[in-house]
């Protein structure tokens, strides 16, 4: 399990010749590919635990300070890039060889509950939703095939370690997506960019599709560019097709991640009351001429 723990946590850094042979010790059909990687973890998905665990939806901010705070906490070095999911992999690795090779009951049991807490704290609030996108956009992908091994992988650590007494400290300070009818348009826009609290991951794709599904084309890339020209041109429409989404990842996320249990309720919970405020919104408006 170290080892793999360890595989899984180097294969979501920049593909090297490495990747090819753990490729194929991981069973993977294809090797990696840089082009795929740039696609996924640096144009849609960076694997940064603070993008999906901050209020900001950006590296940084408390979360970052958090995840910082465990790593002085273990008596570690603090690495420059300490939310990585490479890095919180290789420590988690690193605890549980610790852990192993122990000979005294009572520090093996501290460490023990220190990967207990690695994983409660700092992976499982965000790696499952994570996942997902990655294995959604990266179907048919190497990376497809290891999102669904590393979901696999935490499912089974989790069962083995079990959960903390608290939600998450992210979780626990996070808000919900904010209504725009109290907190302004901007914040809300940028709130629906926050996983955490919207609830759902929101990529362009989404985005892309949505405009489809309406039937409005744009010419920007920019997520937030997207969404306000849907939102200018078709206010109503772009509410409740965002309000099906946050339902759809709702259902999605109690389907599968179950065995999670009060993480799962609140990703659940989250992404749920985000779809009731985004239909409200879309029932406030007027309908179009």
């Amino acid at each position: 399990m170290v080892e793999l723990i360890r595989a899984l946590g180097v294969f979501c850094e920049p593909p090297k010749d490495e990747h090819i042979k753990l490729a194929e010790i991981l069973g993977f059909s294809e090797s990696p590919c840089s082009d795929i990687y740039q696609e996924i973890f640096c144009h849609n998905l960076p694997p940064y635990a603070s993008v999906y665990t901050s209020n900001e939806g950006i590296v940084g901010g408390e979360a970052l300070g958090r995840i910082s705070g465990f790593w002085q906490a273990l008596q570690r070095d603090v690495p420059h890039d300490p939310d990585h999911l490479g890095r919180l992999l290789g420590l988690a690795a690193l605890l549980e060889e610790s852990q192993v090779s122990e000979q005294e009951p009572a520090r093996a049991l501290l460490i023990e509950r220190s990967l207990a807490a690695l994983f409660w704290e700092h992976l499982l609030p965000w790696a499952p939703m994570y996942l997902d996108r990655v294995e959604s956009i990266g179907k048919g992908t190497v990376y497809g095939d290891w999102a669904r091994l590393l979901s696999e992988t935490l499912i089974y650590k989790f069962e083995l370690l079990g959960p903390l007494e608290d939600l998450p400290r992210h979780l626990d300070a996070s808000s919900g997506l904010l209504d725009p009818r109290r907190s302004g348009a901007p914040q809300f826009l940028s709130s629906l960019f926050a996983p955490v609290q919207s609830g759902f991951i929101l990529l362009r794709e989404d985005l892309n599709n949505l405009s489809a599904e309406i039937g409005i084309s744009t010419e920007d890339h920019d997520r937030q560019g997207i969404l306000k020209d849907l939102l200018r041109l078709a206010p109503k429409q772009t509410l409740e097709e965002l309000a099906k989404v946050a339902y759809e990842r709702s259902h999605y996320t109690s389907g599968k991640w179950g065995p999670l249990g009060d993480l799962c309720l609140h990703w659940e919970r989250r992404a749920k009351e985000s779809g009731e405020l985004l239909h409200q919104l879309s029932c406030d408006l007027k309908e179009e001429n």
